[in-house]
């Protein structure tokens, strides 16, 4: 939504659109031409269809919250290639249950054997739910598809049952490995002075400067995200040496970080927050070290090493 005002039907309408633009840019899907009559196939599928390709060790990284009103856990979901948005509404259609109502929003269960053939569901069979700290906080197994519909976004998650849905503040989950995190201490901070030094040394323009944030790493290294403009960086600073490891390719803001410490090509996988400046359009991005840079992964898809 460009704007904070207007009939919020409208703007919903308009927050889609640019979702679309979003996740072409983000995920490198492209929106096939448009079928005079498209047909939508909804042969079920078998249960065991969401391991992905035989043999494949794709992993799965994402955000994941709790739904307070059943205790099972949900994160997004992402389309298949290819996927023909003329089926979306469909799709959303597709939920035999509504599972939870409010003023604002609707939740529509849809069983996998049915809609799971449209979704990316690689790596989610089974999941370990995490904390900032990169501790284990509990295991889940994918239970069903529903469709979020609310005032200001639609979108459709995968939902999970878990051993224990009372840990305590989970972040992020990994599909597809079998391997426990080596624990961290990275969290926010505040730093004025590297605030200036970062300005100066690469030329912000404070008029346009929309955040920046720092973060440590075991108390050694600092990150720091700065979203000027229409820029989004992620910068490294040791003993006052700044490296940008992160630049994004389009408008970004980025509003928040989390560090896992599994590595790649060196250096520790990144998950972020963003959104586009003065919108509240908004995603996430699994973000890989290519050797010489942070780059995103497709569909919050990675091979861990």
């Amino acid at each position: 939504m460009l704007l904070s005002i207007g009939d919020p039907i409208v703007n919903k309408k308009m927050r889609l659109r640019y979702g679309l633009i979003i996740l072409i840019a983000l995920t490198g899907c492209s929106k096939p031409k448009k079928d005079n009559n498209p047909t939508l196939d909804i042969t079920a599928i078998e249960s065991d269809s969401i391991t992905g390709n035989p043999g494949d060790s794709l992993s799965f990284i994402g955000y994941i919250q709790k739904l307070e009103d059943n205790g099972l856990f949900y994160t997004d979901l992402y389309f298949v290639d290819n996927f023909n948005y003329d089926f979306y509404d469909e799709i959303a259609k597709m939920g035999d249950q509504v599972v939870f109502s409010s003023e604002e929003t609707k939740r529509t269960r849809i069983e996998i054997k049915k809609a799971g053939k449209y979704f990316n569901l690689t790596g989610l069979k089974d999941i370990h739910i995490f904390n900032s700290e990169n501790l284990k906080l509990t295991n889940g197994r994918l239970s069903h598809i529903e469709y979020v519909d609310d005032m200001i976004e639609s979108r459709f998650i995968a939902v999970f049952e878990v051993d224990d849905p009372s840990v305590y503040r989970p972040l992020f989950c990994i599909g597809n490995t079998k391997a426990d995190l080596t624990t961290i201490i990275f969290s926010p901070y505040e730093d004025e002075k590297l605030k200036a030094e970062l300005i100066e040394d690469f030329k912000l323009n404070t008029g346009r400067l929309w955040k920046i944030s720092h973060y440590k790493l075991n108390n050694q290294k600092i990150y720091s995200t700065v979203s000027c403009d229409t820029t989004a960086l992620i910068i490294e600073t040791v003993v006052k040496m700044h490296r940008t490891l992160y630049r994004s390719k389009s408008s970004e803001l980025i509003d928040g970080l989390t560090m896992i410490s599994n590595k790649i090509h060196g250096r520790e996988i990144l998950l972020t927050t963003s959104s586009v400046p003065e919108t509240d359009m908004t995603w996430t991005s699994v973000l890989i070290f290519n050797g010489k840079e942070y780059e995103p992964s497709k569909d919050h898809r990675i091979r861990l090493e």
